[in-house]
């Protein structure tokens, strides 16, 4: 199982919000389609009891971090319930190195263009930037570092009139998604 996989997506969805939002010692929520996580776990076969497993041996596996998260399941997702002491934990040990934080700065301000995006990506990487216009109507152009050891999500950007919102996917759920 690829518990740290899916452990460091969860945190870096947490830092997310924080960014966004601030800081908050609550509960934050998450939730991913059951094929993600069989991606993110590389579970071969996907079972239910299987899944059911990989869930329980997940929250033993970060317990000590993360405190006692509780996951449920509705239909084909997974919510994630991460408790105060886990968004504690990640605000005060897991620093980030200040691409994401950039990234959704630029993203947020009034009149950004795909340039000011892209500076931002070129800051950071240490490889080639890859950017595609999308042939997706939800988004423009999408946007990802190319040696996926730095950031291995997929950008999607929309402009819309005088502002850009995104979303971030890793690119096996990107690809399954078809997008």
């Amino acid at each position: 199982m690829q518990y740290r996989a899916l452990e460091q997506m969860l945190i870096n969805s947490i830092k997310e919000v924080q960014i966004k939002l601030g800081y908050e010692k609550e509960p934050i929520r998450f939730y991913y389609p059951e094929r993600a996580l069989v991606n993110i776990l590389k579970i071969h076969e996907g079972s239910p009891q299987e899944i059911r497993a990989a869930m329980e041996g997940f929250k033993e596996y970060v317990k000590a971090r993360l405190g006692d998260i509780r996951i449920t399941k509705s239909q084909e997702r997974f919510c994630f319930e991460i408790p105060q002491e886990g968004i504690e934990y990640v605000y005060y040990h897991k620093k980030d190195n200040g691409f994401l934080k950039e990234f959704i700065e630029t993203v947020e301000k009034p009149n950004t263009t795909l340039e000011d995006i892209l500076r931002v990506f070129h800051k950071y990487a240490d490889g080639k930037v890859i950017c595609v216009k999308s042939q997706e109507e939800d988004f423009d152009y999408i946007i990802f570092i190319e040696d996926s050891s730095m950031d291995h999500y997929r950008y999607y950007i929309k402009f819309h009139g005088n502002h850009a919102t995104y979303h971030r996917f890793l690119s096996e759920d990107a690809a399954d998604m078809g997008i």
